[in-house]
């Protein structure tokens, strides 16, 4: 599904990098979602934020979905985005919901957030594909004990950053070596409708799809 820049469209998503946007470009033409929404790499979280606030006080939009890594503190994040929110009204729940959060506000757009990878565990957008990765799949084990034999080094990666290490060393094993997560989602490498990925489509839908008589009830 190719998804032009729309500005006008009144519900639009919030990504933190390329990737994000292409793995969700290709996860919403895997499921067929309409184009009821645009997705918009603000290129860093600081700059999601940012803008979430500067969407909200311009009034202009209907619905808002924010997708940003939890990282090494989820309660961290979860706090940062609450703070934001109520400021401006909203009443966020202590934590976030576990099938993503979704907020409505009688005079502002309806706010959705989604925490990478699963609104429950710290991680990143790689945390949330190793999930789609078969269960079936030999090299994903292979891949994890090929990286815990690597000598430390001064240019080996560091450990927070030991999920992209993984993905993208089983990644670059596959028919194809070396595709970029939204095109893996495409060929098939990863399982588009793991439940991960069927919990993160279904919040799109409520959040974008929905009617608002729905998303009240």
């Amino acid at each position: 599904m190719a998804r032009k820049t729309k500005p006008s469209l009144p519900q639009i998503l919030l990504v933190e990098g390329k990737n994000d946007l292409h793995v969700m470009l290709s996860l919403c033409a895997h499921h067929n979602l309409p184009e009821t929404f645009e997705i918009l790499d603000k290129e860093g979280v600081e700059n999601v934020l940012e803008t979430l606030e500067a969407e909200i006080a311009g009034q202009s939009r209907q619905r808002i979905g924010i997708i940003v890594d939890a990282d090494t503190d989820l309660k961290a994040r979860w706090a940062a985005i609450s703070s934001i929110l109520s400021k401006w009204g909203y009443l966020p729940p202590e934590i976030p919901d576990q099938n993503g959060t979704i907020l409505l506000h009688d005079r502002k757009p309806t706010i959705g957030v989604w925490l990478m990878p699963d609104n429950r565990l710290p991680g990143e957008l790689e945390d949330f594909i190793a999930f789609l990765v078969p269960e079936s799949d030999s090299l994903w084990n292979h891949a994890a004990h090929a990286l815990a034999l690597l000598p430390n080094s001064p240019g080996r990666f560091p450990d927070q950053d030991r999920s992209k290490a993984h993905i993208h060393t089983w990644l670059a094993w596959q028919y194809e070596p070396g595709k970029p997560l939204g095109q893996a989602i495409t060929a098939r490498y990863l399982d588009a409708n793991a439940p991960d990925a069927q919990r993160l489509i279904a919040w799109l839908k409520n959040l974008f799809i929905q009617s608002p008589q729905a998303l009240s009830t």
